[in-house]
């Protein structure tokens, strides 16, 4: 048992000697060179070192012939040091040419087995009188200095030195015990000699393994194996090289997985892993092996077309066709967890020709065709347009106001009445605006989804709040505005924050606001994960006095099993079906069920965006007694509404 043990494990050991040696057999002359200059720096002090020994062993007191042996000695030692100088002088100017050949690599490296081949020989002729074995030793250096470049040249090359010296010690004058030994200390240097060899080429070679290893990990993405970025921008600086050369163009398309952000929320980040893996694999399939397919991060890809002609119009249609099958391949279903996805993409393409381009410049202008695709309605193509750019400069420049607004306080709040069937202004709804110094009043509309793709919704929904807060203490001792209730839109993303519960209640008890007087405007996101959590915090408001409505009903994520859960206490139509309600049956008709819902879930319901007396009257033969919209007034500032409120 112990025997066929050892047998499996040095067959083991063999196999991992034989892995080692073919991953440095394409090794770059470089390294090979570099290894070469550091082998040589560790010999020729060496040498130099045994030269000055055996000058010095010149003493007139030894006999002649061990004069004449120390002699021949230090010419050989001398010879061989000024060699291996040399050879670290040409090995220096080499490694500093900018193009390094591997003939000139392998030339180098058999002219340095040559000078240890010569030298071992050498060494043992003159070593052979006193047992072989300083020779061997020495001999056993070289082998070990040369495993760590070319082990197959090692293994010749200590063969013919081991024949050669072998063959010394039988055509010596040595006979009986002292022949013996010295093919007994020949031996045991041919062991240490392999045993040097194999432990030194074994670790480097783990080395070289594991440095090939952190390489791979620098240049691809680690869950789809595609190219990184890092490796993207190599490869499109050589694409551009070429371009500019052989005068063909080429296109970068830039992909973007739409709505991905919601299969991980609601399915887990293990299925969106699942997922980009599939897309990967999709991506590659779809095109040449010559293109480069590359992950960004997140789910964004990079396809990189090189090749495709000289004349841009024949690039941009190839280009066009491969980003269809594209969206083709991605759009088919995808069969993860044992369960059906379906995803879409949007492409932006940005073609590149021998005119001079930076890969920072072709990498925007893919950017910004991909936003065009998703404004077009997404799973799409579109090609780079320069008024997009111009566009997404005018919005950077707006995030970075809009972050000095927050700071500065520039933000006002507009109130819209709210009224019922008779016209008695029952509260408002809060619309924020922006009061920029150089643009002026700036509508919602433009900074709202600005603010909630930045995240600074937070602090923006924070400070309306605490506004409408104050208004309504304010208005509290004001016996004709003390009956008013206020209603604040809520963002998904200001609603899922872990103290907003704490948050509403600290500006509650800070304004001395009535909470009964606060209704709090919910869209239809919040359902999409979490409903749990939503439930609890609605709950704990509700608890002092806060009540909900859930704004632009049925336009989203409506789900009748998730609203019967939802403490709401109005539903709000949305005013895209109020608009058309006279000459849109299917407008009329999602109306009067929302009505007939609220009705039997005993909730109050309101519709926005009444702007006729036509629309307000077919509202209330439907069920519907309270509205909003411009037929009662538009949002104004403050002092407007408490004079309408005043007057009515």
């Amino acid at each position: 048992m112990k025997e066929h043990r050892f047998a499996s494990d040095l067959i083991a050991r063999v196999q991992a000697l034989r892995r080692d040696h073919r991953a440095v057999q394409d090794e770059s002359a470089v390294e090979s060179m570099r290894r070469i200059f550091i082998t040589f720096w560790f010999f020729a002090p060496f040498e130099l070192a045994l030269a000055i020994w055996y000058w010095n062993y010149q003493l007139p007191e030894n006999p002649p012939e061990a004069q004449l042996w120390a002699h021949s000695l230090f010419l050989l030692h001398a010879i061989t040091a000024a060699t291996t100088l040399l050879l670290v002088a040409v090995v220096y100017r080499v490694l500093h040419r900018p193009n390094l050949s591997t003939r000139t690599a392998i030339a180098l490296q058999v002219l340095m087995c040559f000078t240890y081949l010569m030298y071992g020989v050498a060494v043992s002729y003159f070593d052979v009188a006193v047992g072989g074995t300083e020779a061997f030793i020495l001999v056993c250096f070289a082998v070990s200095g040369l495993s760590l470049m070319r082990p197959l040249v090692s293994l010749a090359l200590f063969s013919v030195t081991f024949v050669a010296v072998w063959q010394m010690l039988l055509l010596s004058d040595e006979n009986g015990r002292q022949l013996a030994i010295m093919r007994l200390n020949t031996l045991a240097a041919v062991i240490l000699a392999v045993i040097v060899s194999v432990i030194i080429f074994h670790q480097y070679a783990k080395g070289l393994l594991l440095r090939r290893e952190l390489e791979v990990l620098a240049s691809q993405d680690a869950l789809t194996l595609l190219p990184n970025r890092r490796e993207l921008v190599d490869r499109l600086k050589k694409a551009l090289n070429f371009t500019a050369r052989l005068g063909s163009s080429g296109a970068l398309l830039f992909i973007d997985l739409d709505q991905f952000k919601n299969i991980n929320d609601t399915r887990g980040h293990n299925v969106g892993d699942m997922l980009l893996k599939e897309v990967a694999q999709r991506l590659v399939a779809s095109v040449r092996e010559v293109d480069t397919v590359a992950r960004l991060g997140g789910d964004e890809f990079i396809v990189m077309l090189e090749n495709l002609g000289d004349d841009l119009d024949s690039a941009a249609r190839q280009a066009e066709v491969v980003s269809e099958k594209i969206l083709k391949k991605i759009s088919q279903p995808y069969f993860l967890a044992a369960t059906e996805h379906h995803s879409t993409a949007s492409i932006g393409v940005a073609l590149f020709s021998p005119t001079e381009h930076s890969v920072d410049e072709l990498m925007k202008q893919a950017d910004v065709a991909m936003y065009q695709a998703k404004d077009a309605g997404r799973n799409t193509v579109r090609f780079y347009d320069a008024q997009m750019q111009a566009k997404l400069l005018e919005r950077a420049a707006m995030e970075d106001d809009l972050r000095e607004a927050i700071e500065q306080g520039q933000f006002v709040l507009h109130y819209q009445p709210q009224v019922d069937s008779a016209g008695v202004v029952l509260g408002a709804e809060v619309l924020v605006r922006w009061l920029h110094p150089r643009r002026g009043l700036v509508a919602p509309g433009q900074f709202i989804p600005l603010a909630e793709e930045t995240g600074l919704i937070g602090d923006l929904g924070k400070w309306v709040l605490v506004t409408a807060c104050g208004q309504l203490s304010r208005w509290a001792i004001q016996p004709s505005l003390s009956p008013l209730s206020l209603s604040v839109n809520v963002s998904s993303h200001q609603f899922r924050q872990t103290d907003f519960v704490d948050q509403v209640t600290r500006i509650l008890s800070d304004t001395g606001a009535d909470p009964q007087r606060l209704k709090l405007e919910l869209t239809e996101s919040i359902m999409v994960r979490d409903v749990d959590q939503v439930i609890a915090k609605m709950n704990a408001l509700k608890g002092q006095g806060i009540s909900f409505s859930l704004d632009d009903f049925g336009t989203g994520y409506s789900s009748l099993s998730y609203l019967k859960r939802l403490p709401m206490d109005q539903l709000k139509i949305d005013q895209g079906f109020v608009q058309d309600i006279l000459i849109d049956p299917n407008d009329a008709a999602i109306a009067r069920m929302v009505i007939a819902l609220a009705d039997s879930m005993q909730l109050s319901v309101i519709a926005e965006g009444v702007e006729t007396q036509a629309q307000c009257d077919f509202l209330a033969r439907l069920g519907c007694h309270s509205y909003q919209g411009y037929l009662f007034g538009r949002p104004v500032p403050v002092a407007e509404f408490e004079a309408l409120v005043i007057q009515a």
